[in-house]
């Protein structure tokens, strides 16, 4: 598949959420940020420069920070929490969690493009919300900046 196969069904996609598409373009081609109830979402379709041509998907949400107390206990529910995922999983990127989903775009269609932005989305929302009540107070009060990324439980 192409590049502009790919964005038309991403595109096709966040039409379908009723979201405005030109809006969600990012900066560069292959580049998408929407947001879907409380969940911010990122869309990125890239290939790399030793194999231009065979592009990627990867859609991924922040979830949260991670907590300043009580890390070790949060880590391995998060391990529990990826078993019962399908179709994406929880990562650790410096210091924040994210929701995560990366495959090779060869096969890609329309369904399957929907169902990974539903349950990157879901999965964020639903997690954010069940992770900050249950880790309530085990982050640090941060002093807000201008490029606070979206989801940290403050």
């Amino acid at each position: 598949m192409q590049l502009k196969e790919i964005a038309q069904l991403i595109e096709t996609s966040i039409a379908g959420l009723k979201l405005d598409v030109a809006a969600s373009r990012g900066a560069k081609e292959g580049q998408w940020a929407i947001k879907v109830k409380d969940a911010s979402v990122w869309i990125d379709v890239f290939d790399f420069p030793t194999t231009p041509g065979k592009y990627y998907l990867q859609v991924m949400s922040p979830l949260c920070a991670v907590p300043d107390k009580k890390k070790d206990e949060f880590s391995w529910d998060l391990l529990e929490i990826n078993y019962k995922l399908y179709g994406s999983w929880m990562c650790k990127k410096e210091n924040w969690i994210y929701v995560l989903s990366l495959r090779e775009a060869a096969g890609l269609d329309q369904s399957e493009i929907d169902a990974t932005l539903d349950r990157v989305s879901f999965y964020s929302s639903d997690y954010f919300s069940k992770l900050s009540f249950k880790y309530e107070g085990c982050w640090l009060p941060k002093v807000p900046t201008a490029d606070k990324t979206p989801g940290s439980p403050q």
